[in-house]
């Protein structure tokens, strides 16, 4: 979840009792359940291919509170790519920021316009360049989104395609994708046809595109532009900045352009943040096919990867489908439920989605500090959502999809070079700021221990320590307050929000560090950030039993409530940020007594949140939609209780996860919902910086991963409803203590088997 979500809260909480978005009602799943006798099981099968029939491009792309909005879109990509065509939609009173971040909400009956970038599973808007919109002639009202936009029907969507019936001139429209070319074909009814090219499209209401230019071009066939959209992050820097050039597959009949709400026929040059352009054809009942390629850097990069990736529709649907083929194919899976298997590659389709390639074909990118830089070995990408994705989405990649890692921790490296400073959440061209911690340090430690050690550690350490020691904070680089917290070991509620939070996510960033200096041969500087990783006991305040706000003084805030959002936590209250030491579990117990009470506070914990109704509003106890605590039911197997691991891993994927427009449990924030279900799939799940995994209880009968060129099986035979933990498990047929799989052993060629049961 970001930021921009807390605009939501007041009002959301001053709904007293809501109409619940998702009412679980009170239940006691989990707690005293045992095997329902209902008759034979089904019978286990395999997901057979093509495995992206599978995937539901449509899930997560509803709801409207905080457990069950997702903010995804039903567009096409390619994996990772720098292009998101897809719809963007509205009802008659606009498009609320909340429930359009990525500019698509199920609900909605319109449609008014196909932009060319979004992003995925965030809790903010940003992005949304230049949309397309069909029309059967140019009329005055459409130089404005309310004035253009036409109801929708029969929407279809697949990875690398979707397509949906336009009421105005009954008017089907279709989208595929390259990784930087959009491909839209429109198939109009009799009469006119006319395509709008609308430079100043808002993804949402309070998004504004705060410069732009178009000029037609009759001669090529094209239309192309740029545009400078403040976003709900961008507009920090000033934008994010981009450059297109769409080409049509005939001639134009007519053309023009607009600015503000005044329009000019055969006028072929406009500019400003309200400007766009429409052409006309000729021929009734034939399709209109254009291309749009994006690029952050000029029309010229636009251009270059227009001629580079220029194919034919279907041809560009059919490539770009074996291209989601082939990556999904990484993970085949057996079990007894289809839906499970929608769920399953629905997620790993979305794992791959997030960060956004910022490459030209020439190599060029525009970098942090808004200078063009040449990738050189490496494609760079941008839009990490950090402070989210190192928990889940970045140990997901690494296992399965190391060289895509590998280029993103070099991309992540290229902006610590150019901008001065590691970022927490890069964004286009420029920093946000956003969230809080070192989250990338966590993700480069992950990395690092488990093999991608190809990327240049030194340059990205050295600013990361900058950072963590406060010797340099360029704009919305660093850490902040990095003085007072190495002075006083924690950072003081006097700093402003966050307070505690910031504490502890200083914590796990400083044990990532000390890994990071081991590698590197920094001995002093592991010895000291090892110490710092402590840090988080320091704002445990033993009378009340949590880790809370915290003076300067050394006094701890007097005011506090265990079940409330305060400001000294960042969206979440004392029990969801109770856990938050993933890092140093054994510290963890010992500050809260010892491990039977740890384990009788983490039993209640679920027991409570199992028995809490879901309602719009953020839950008290466990909250699986928002990030810190969404590793708690691991717990359970790091203190040597693996079968309360598998029981509450079960538990929350059937509890939070489903299928449809409200299938995720809020933000898919870049994926990081989504990785976590493919994880516990799997039955396993990482404590990321660490290099290894934590067992839980595997929905998949069978699954084989490939790793290293070869293949790495699970197979969990007996694995249901009715036998969800595991009582006996091996590895090549030695038994694994502990719960805990070595990341060096998962290996081409081993099988991890293990024998579950009801009990």
């Amino acid at each position: 979840m970001e930021m921009r979500w807390l605009l939501l809260v007041p009002l959301l909480l001053a709904c007293d009792g809501a109409t619940p978005a998702a009412d679980a009602g009170p239940t006691d799943a989990g707690t005293d359940a045992g095997p329902v006798d209902a008759g034979p099981l089904p019978p286990s099968v395999r997901a057979e291919a093509p495995l992206v029939q599978w995937v539901d491009p449509f899930l997560g792309t509803g709801g409207s509170g905080f457990n069950d909005l997702g903010s995804a879109f039903p567009g096409p990509q390619r994996p990772f790519g720098m292009v998101r065509p897809s719809p963007d939609t509205a009802e008659p009173g606009g498009a609320p920021v909340f429930t359009h971040c990525a500019g698509y909400a199920f609900e909605d009956d319109f449609i008014t316009g196909f932009s060319q970038t979004r992003m995925h599973g965030t809790g903010i808007a940003d992005y949304g360049h230049v949309a397309l919109l069909p029309v059967p002639e140019m009329e005055d009202a459409f130089v404005t989104q309310e004035g253009a936009m036409t109801r929708k029907s029969d929407e279809e969507a697949s990875p690398g395609y979707y397509a949906v019936t336009l009421e105005r001139g009954a008017i089907r429209a279709e989208l595929t994708a390259t990784e930087r070319v959009a491909f839209h074909r429109y198939t109009f009814g009799a009469g006119p046809q006319a395509v709008l090219v609308d430079v100043g499209h808002r993804l949402a209401n309070d998004i504004e595109v705060v410069d732009g230019s178009v000029t037609v071009d009759p001669e090529a066939r094209e239309v192309h532009g740029m545009a400078r959209i403040d976003g709900g992050y961008s507009g920090r820097f000033g934008g994010v900045r981009m450059f297109f050039v769409a080409r049509f597959d005939r001639a134009f009949e007519a053309f023009g352009t607009w600015e503000g709400e005044t329009r000019s026929e055969g006028v072929a040059r406009a500019s400003g943040g309200q400007s766009g352009a429409w052409v006309s054809f000729g021929g009734e009942g034939e399709a209109v096919e254009v291309a749009v390629a994006m690029s952050f850097v000029d029309v010229e990069g636009a251009r270059a990867n227009l001629e580079a990736e220029l194919g034919a529709f279907d041809d560009v649907r059919a490539d770009t489908e074996a291209a989601w083929e082939t990556l999904l194919s990484r993970v085949r899976i057996e079990g007894r439920d289809e839906g499970f298997f929608r769920r399953f590659y629905t997620a790993l389709y979305h794992s791959l989605l997030m960060p956004t390639l910022a490459t030209d074909v020439d190599g060029r990118y525009r970098g942090v500090d808004d200078e063009i830089h040449a990738a050189d070995g490496f494609t760079y990408y941008t839009d990490f959502s950090l402070w989210d994705t190192y928990r889940t989405l970045h140990p997901l990649l690494t296992l399965l999809y190391p060289e895509i890692q590998l280029d993103f921790l070099r991309s992540l490296t290229a902006m610590a070079v150019d901008g001065g400073a590691m970022p927490r959440w890069p964004l286009g061209h420029g920093y946000t700021g956003g969230m809080l911690g070192e989250p990338a340090a966590i993700v480069m430690a992950d990395s690092w221990r488990k093999g991608l050690t190809d990327f240049d550690l030194r340059a990205a350490y050295d600013a990361m320590r900058r950072g963590a020691f406060g010797e340099a904070s360029p704009a919305f680089g660093g850490r902040g307050n990095a003085e007072l917290y190495d002075r006083l070991g924690y950072v003081p509620v006097e700093t402003g929000g966050w307070s505690a939070s910031k504490t502890m996510e200083f914590a796990y960033a400083d044990a990532a560090l000390a890994h990071l200096a081991d590698a590197l041969g920094e001995t002093e500087d592991a010895a000291r950030f090892r110490e710092r990783a402590g840090s988080y006991r320091n704002i445990w305040d033993a009378e009340r039993g949590f880790f809370l706000g915290r003076h300067e003084d050394g006094s701890f805030t007097a005011s506090f409530r265990e079940d409330r959002w305060q400001d000294f936590y960042s969206e979440g209250n004392a029990w969801q940020y109770l856990w938050l030491a993933p890092h140093d579990v054994d510290g963890l117990v010992a500050q809260l007594g010892g491990r039977d009470t740890f384990l009788e506070r983490l039993r209640l914990f679920f027991e409570q949140s199992a028995r809490e109704r879901r309602t719009a509003v953020p839950p008290t106890w466990y909250w699986h939609g928002n990030e810190p605590d969404m590793h708690a039911a691991y717990l359970f197997t790091a203190v040597g209780e693996p079968a309360e691991s598998a029981r509450w891993s079960r538990w929350v994927a059937d509890a939070f996860y489903g299928d449809g427009p409200t299938g995720l449990p809020g933000n898919d924030d870049g994926g990081t919902m989504s990785a976590w279900y493919v994880f516990t799939g799997l039955g396993f799940f990482p404590f990321a910086g660490g290099d290894d995994y934590l067992l839980g209880s595997p929905r998949v009968t069978r699954a084989e991963l490939t790793l290293d060129g070869g293949t790495f099986v699970i197979e969990a035979p007996e694995s249901s409803e009715r036998a969800p933990i595991p009582t006996e498990v091996t590895l090549d047929d030695a038994p694994l203590e502990g719960g805990r799989i070595p990341h060096a052993d998962l290996r081409p060629g081993s099988t991890l088997r293990l024998t579950m049961s009801g009990e």
